[in-house]
């Protein structure tokens, strides 16, 4: 839960190349929507500052931050570029998770009668990584003659997996301590709390800032139609997936040659899913707070109308000589609203 004792005292290092550089300023971008975790930092220019990265090539870098007398790991990755500045005697280090060699290498290939988290496991094992991959429940690609098949061409590993998660209405990330996440939407890792109580004058919260934005048109009734003609079968499969809002639904329709009925089915749940998912979005702002981090749940309470578990999108922590704080993104579908 949210820090309301007070701040404290912090810290914050880049580990890498053996060594360990305090930091002057920094930020760590984290992300769970299907995109990698960055960051960017100031370390003072030494001798030993310099040593190290003046010349790296492969490394694995790690961003950790001292608070309220623990220690923890921000975002483990690989720095991307250096900039020395000998007038203003810093180093500006940026730098992303380790999922960035799933975008940098590309994929022209087939698979043959494979489940989308098994496409998944295949593609991160090559760069590295392994996690928490939730099995998927149908073959992914198009059935053609006997088999399902899945064709990439040319395109990123990411971008692959990007699109296995759009179809299996998942989200990925990759953790701070370098694990891969392949998740379904509203089943976040862990949860962390906020409140506010309205009840008191003044009104007290554990957060900075709270705000919560709601999406009209997203609460709205949602209805997404997949069609598809399957040309071995000579019949065209259409499902239609609802989710119940306020006022007037929303139609969406999508037409996809060669899909089967359970993919069709799957397909338009899964859109109608991430479409519910715009209505709601907390921004809230924390004492800097290192256990908090993007794939967790929010749990929001004391706002009468907006009580519920969200999920968190991005996480960004900013810490320095200026001090530390956390800021969050969340969202989710109003309380009771699933795909149907």
């Amino acid at each position: 839960m949210a820090i309301t004792s007070g701040t404290g005292p912090h810290a914050a290092w880049l580990n890498v190349g053996g060594g360990s550089l305090l930091v002057e300023h920094g930020s760590v971008s984290q992300s769970a929507q299907r995109k990698s975790s960055s960051f960017s930092v100031k370390v003072p220019l030494t001798l030993e500052s310099e040593s190290l990265l003046a010349t790296l090539g492969d490394n694995e870098a790690t961003i950790s931050v001292m608070a309220r007398g623990q220690t923890s790991t921000l975002l483990t990755g690989e720095v991307d570029s250096t900039e020395f500045d000998y007038i203003g005697r810093c180093v500006h280090v940026t730098g992303r998770d380790k999922s960035a060699k799933l975008h940098d290498n590309k994929s022209s290939e087939k698979w043959l009668n494979k489940m989308p988290s098994e496409i998944v496991q295949d593609l991160i094992g090559r760069v590295g990584l392994s996690g928490n991959v939730a099995s998927s429940t149908i073959m992914a690609g198009k059935k053609l003659q006997q088999d399902f098949v899945k064709l990439s061409d040319s395109v990123s590993f990411s971008y692959i997996i990007h699109k296995m998660a759009e179809f299996d209405g998942a989200r990925w990330w990759v953790d701070p301590n370098g694990n891969f996440n392949y998740q379904p939407i509203g089943s976040p890792i862990g949860t962390y709390s906020i409140s506010i109580n309205q009840n008191t004058q003044p009104i007290s919260s554990d957060c900075l800032a709270l705000r919560v934005h709601r999406n009209v048109q997203a609460g709205k009734g949602i209805a997404v139609t997949v069609k598809a003609w399957h040309p071995k079968k000579k019949q065209v499969f259409s499902y239609t997936s609802n989710v119940e809002g306020n006022g007037s639904p929303l139609q969406y329709n999508y037409h996809i040659p060669t899909l089967e009925d359970q993919h069709v089915q799957k397909y338009a749940k899964a859109q109608a899913t991430e479409k519910a998912m715009h209505e709601l979005v907390v921004h809230a702002t924390v004492v800097g707070d290192p256990s908090v981090s993007a794939g967790m749940g929010l749990s929001l309470s004391g706002t009468e109308f907006f009580d519920q578990t969200f999920d968190i999108d991005a996480v960004h922590h900013e810490f320095g000589m200026s001090g530390y704080r956390t800021s969050i993104s969340a969202r989710a579908a109003g309380q009771g609203r699933t795909a149907s």
